[in-house]
């Protein structure tokens, strides 16, 4: 129970950090464009505990639920905004320089990354995110195939795969067969097995083939994983948004269990997973979706091939709107997902 009670504690501290980075991005940023930084916040609603320096009040606050960071003049009713001679005042920057303190933030997500896979590199190992290998998910239509964890994917249907993205999109290729011939190499033996998919996805996932590598390989080495983890999260999102693929998303009660049951495997495992995590926050926060730092890097990037300011009014408005859908869907990811209460719900009677 203890060893289960740290783990939980660890797994939250973690990605208490990568918040508390993204934050420091827009707050770093803004102090460098020359804006005041009011207040930078580890959580929402009432100030628990604190210290000022110079003009910014940090803090920790009651909710843990992500953090912010308020800069002057941020939003049309805040003071600064009103006052054109405030130099410190967020809205009376250029348009270049708000865009780069917005961008920061999941840009600073990025950069958390790419330093954590380049230290696993040259220590423990990373995951090989070009192998192959598989590892097979019980009750899932690879294992009724006879498909093996360690089994090496070569083709399906005779088309040469190089990648895990590379068996996906073969297996989501419109007009496929309902059988896939599914060629491996195990034991040095060169099978083939024939798998029916279900919808799109025969049930397994990457092996853990861990590379280890010098500083001068790791460098470039780590920053091409992250585009690859980009790119893999992209695919997997698309493929949701279609209905395709095992994808879903998970709320905070799902990522600190999964986080916190990489803690009990080791620090190496779970730092995998503090990468992971922190790829799709930095991409998360990029959808261009208003509320988030892309929604509001969209306005900035009309601004700047218009050169005329949107209407503040309108677009806060916009905020306030998409902040209540991704407040919905919060909601709904917790109950029906992490939670598991649609299940239960209707599955009564």
């Amino acid at each position: 129970m203890l060893r289960a009670l740290m783990a939980i504690i660890v797994a939250v501290i973690g990605l208490g950090l990568l918040i508390a980075a993204h934050e420091a991005g827009h707050l770093l940023l803004a102090r460098l464009m020359g804006m005041r930084v009011e207040t930078y916040s580890l959580g929402f609603g009432p100030r628990i505990w604190g210290f000022r320096r110079g003009e910014t009040d940090y803090r920790l606050s009651a909710l843990p639920l992500g953090g912010y960071c308020k800069i002057a003049g941020f939003t049309p009713d805040d003071p600064a905004a009103q006052d054109p001679n405030d130099a410190g005042s967020y809205v009376n920057k250029p348009a270049w320089r708000r865009f780069l303190v917005i961008a920061a933030g999941p840009g600073v997500n990025y950069f958390v990354a790419f330093l954590i896979i380049a230290l696993l590199y040259v220590s423990s190992g990373f995951v090989d995110l070009k192998t192959t290998r598989i590892q097979v998910l019980p009750d899932g239509p690879a294992a009724a195939a006879g498909l093996h964890s360690g089994d090496q994917v070569l083709a399906v249907d005779g088309v040469p795969v190089g990648s895990l993205d590379d068996l996906r999109r073969e297996l989501h290729k419109a007009g496929a067969p309902a059988e896939r011939q599914i060629e491996i190499l195990r034991g040095g033996v060169h099978r083939t097995h024939v798998v029916r998919p279900a919808n799109g996805t025969i049930s397994v996932g990457r092996d853990q083939v861990l590379v280890r590598l010098d500083v001068a390989s790791a460098v470039p080495r780590a920053a091409a994983a992250v585009w690859e983890m980009n790119a893999e999260t992209v695919s997997a999102l698309w493929d949701m948004a279609r209905g395709r693929g095992g994808a879903s998303l998970s709320g905070p009660i799902a990522i600190v269990k999964q986080a916190s049951a990489e803690v009990k495997r080791g620090l190496s495992d779970f730092a995998q997973v503090v990468a992971t995590i922190s790829v799709g926050l930095g991409l998360f926060n990029f959808l261009p979706v208003p509320a988030l730092d892309g929604g509001r890097l969209v306005f900035l990037g009309i601004e700047l091939v218009t050169r005329r300011r949107v209407n503040e009014r309108i677009e806060s408005a916009v905020h306030v709107a998409g902040m209540l859908l991704l407040l919905a869907l919060f909601l709904a990811v917790v109950v029906f997902g992490d939670l598991g209460l649609g299940k239960r719900l209707f599955s009564r009677g």
